[in-house]
């Protein structure tokens, strides 16, 4: 009797690899790791995925880094030309926006921490570059409206790129290690404060010092 392919056999893969995605990458995730993660066969892997690039490309769909690159830039942009974050109330676009994108990275926890850590040796290598000078232009943008004083130097962007990588990857990083929704959101209202209050200090002082002349 020929076997019928099984939902919850194909759903138990995919769950398997994008966890050995996230932890591993796309080289070192092996077909075996994958399926004794998702408690099944290699005879079983091959009834619903012709090969590993057909299972990375259902991991990460088309269209997915453009959704978070959207909804990162959404969230920036609804600060407007706010300077005290911590002011804003909940009803703030920024504090929708927020939680519409922590939201949307814990729902895709591993696709996340893939781009952010792991995308090394795929097409998707460059992307977290990529957020990081997106970040970049939109704090510049916010800095002329905000903290008009405040010098667009090749000094300054290269301290600004610092931090946003520094930013992208700690996030990736809280992604990975906490595993409950609870402690994620924890983590990453802590970085966020420690993130824009350091900004702010950046700002200040390059305004400060700009007076003083």
């Amino acid at each position: 009797m020929v076997q019928r392919p099984k939902p919850e056999v194909r759903e138990a893969i995919l769950k398997a690899a994008a966890g050995a995605f996230a932890d591993d990458g796309f080289e070192r995730a092996a077909v075996g790791d994958i399926v004794e993660r998702a408690g099944t066969s290699i005879g079983n892997f091959y009834k619903y995925f012709a090969n590993k690039d057909e299972l990375f490309a259902e991991f990460l769909p088309r269209g997915f880094t453009a959704e978070l690159t959207r909804r990162i830039r959404t969230q920036v942009e609804a600060l407007r030309s706010e300077s005290n974050v911590f002011a804003l109330d909940a009803a703030h676009p920024y504090r929708r926006a927020s939680e519409e994108l922590l939201a949307f990275t814990i729902a895709h926890r591993e696709r996340v921490v893939f781009l952010f850590l792991r995308a090394r040796g795929t097409k998707h290598e460059g992307f977290s570059s990529e957020v990081v000078r997106l970040l970049v232009n939109l704090a510049l943008e916010h800095t002329r409206t905000t903290y008009p004083a405040f010098r667009v130097t090749p000094a300054s962007k290269r301290a600004l790129t610092r931090i946003y990588k520094a930013f992208v990857t700690t996030l990736g990083t809280i992604l990975a290690e906490e595993r409950g929704e609870h402690a994620v959101r924890g983590a990453v209202a802590q970085q966020a404060t420690y993130h824009l209050s350091g900004l702010k200090a950046l700002f200040l002082a390059a305004e400060t010092r700009e007076a003083s002349r």
